[in-house]
């Protein structure tokens, strides 16, 4: 019966099992427990808290503005729910024609953009997205390397969700600096644009304490999972990858990789 119940390892035994595992020792230690919970999350906030958790988004104000086309003219498309869910899958071979400024509009808002709002106490209101987040902090932010798309300069940009407009960075072709990023990954120089996903852990610690960096990945791959339906709803190539070099990539993004760092990436593009 003992041998019965024995949890059997998929990949074999550890090869050292004397020797401490970073993430086994962090999820033991952020673990929720009936004794523990009164006082990991706290049970009231002030309004200035409150107001603060309502905007989790940066903006970069001086920068110069790309308006991206209003979600009211976003058309819908009638390809039927269930057919984009069992036929979504990773494509690599990206086309060479651009991305059109309508689909990179449609793609951002139907990803991360705001779609609804809730009021709370005390006044204001809490906008809402398409994708679920943790104590709806949202702390994920998009980053854009664009290569091929219609009427978009090439350059970086970051998506300002509440204003639904991308915010240039850098100017001109990002290509070299972002393979260089991603690993040296082809798929930078077939895709007409590489999306850069960030994490601010501040935003979802706040309220979660360290169990709140297992939130914030979640969040992320709620985040990565939209832009796959999207993108695959629209017939165009999509995949990701977490095949980057951490610090290129955010000395790239003026990121300081502990207070917000890279996390996920995704290639996007026409099929070939």
């Amino acid at each position: 019966m003992a041998d019965m119940l024995k949890p059997v390892i998929a990949l074999g035994p550890r090869k050292d099992p004397e020797k401490v595992s970073l993430s086994e020792l962090y999820h033991e230690n952020t673990k929720l427990h009936p004794d523990l919970l009164a006082g990991m999350i706290p049970s009231s906030f002030s309004r200035t808290e409150l107001v603060a958790m309502t905007h989790g988004y940066k903006q970069y104000s001086h920068a110069k503005k790309v308006k991206l086309i209003p979600k009211e003219e976003l058309s819908t498309n009638d390809r039927p729910f269930d057919e984009t869910i069992t036929t979504r899958r990773s494509i690599r071979n990206f086309g060479r024609a651009p991305l059109s400024f309508w689909e990179l509009s449609k793609i951002l808002h139907q990803s991360y953009g705001i779609t609804g709002e809730m009021p709370i106490p005390g006044g204001g209101v809490q906008t809402l997205r398409s994708a679920p987040s943790g104590g709806g902090l949202y702390p994920a932010e998009i980053y854009l390397a664009v290569r091929k798309v219609e009427s978009i300069e090439p350059g970086i940009y970051h998506y300002n969700v509440p204003r639904h407009e991308l915010e240039l960075l850098i100017p001109g072709d990002p290509t070299d600096s972002v393979y260089e990023a991603c690993c040296n990954q082809e798929h930078v120089r077939r895709a007409g644009v590489v999306v850069l996903i960030s994490g601010v852990f501040q935003r979802t610690k706040r309220k979660y304490g360290e169990r709140g960096y297992r939130y914030v990945l979640l969040d992320v791959g709620h985040l990565g999972q939209n832009i796959y339906l999207s993108c695959h709803n629209l017939g165009l190539a999509v995949m990701t990858t977490c095949g980057f070099f951490d610090d290129i990539a955010n000395d790239l993004l003026r990121l300081d990789g502990v207070d917000e760092t890279m996390l996920y990436v995704a290639f996007l593009g026409k099929r070939k």
